[in-house]
């Protein structure tokens, strides 16, 4: 499982939060979860922030 931000353009998230990767798009993780093996993928996003920078949550599953 994997829960981080959706790809996102708020630089100034890599000073706030010590952010490395402005978050990951839905067919990189699924991309990268097909290429390590895992079946039954599941990519989506679960949450969307109301107050800018409007930030979206995105969960990625897989089976082993």
């Amino acid at each position: 499982m994997i829960l981080d931000l959706l790809s996102h353009r708020f630089e100034k998230a890599r000073e706030l939060y010590a952010d490395h990767w402005l978050g990951f798009s839905e067919a990189h993780l699924h991309e990268f979860l097909e290429k390590n093996s895992f079946r039954d993928i599941d990519v989506r996003v679960v949450s969307r922030e109301k107050q800018n920078p409007h930030f979206q949550t995105v969960f990625a599953s897989g089976v082993k």
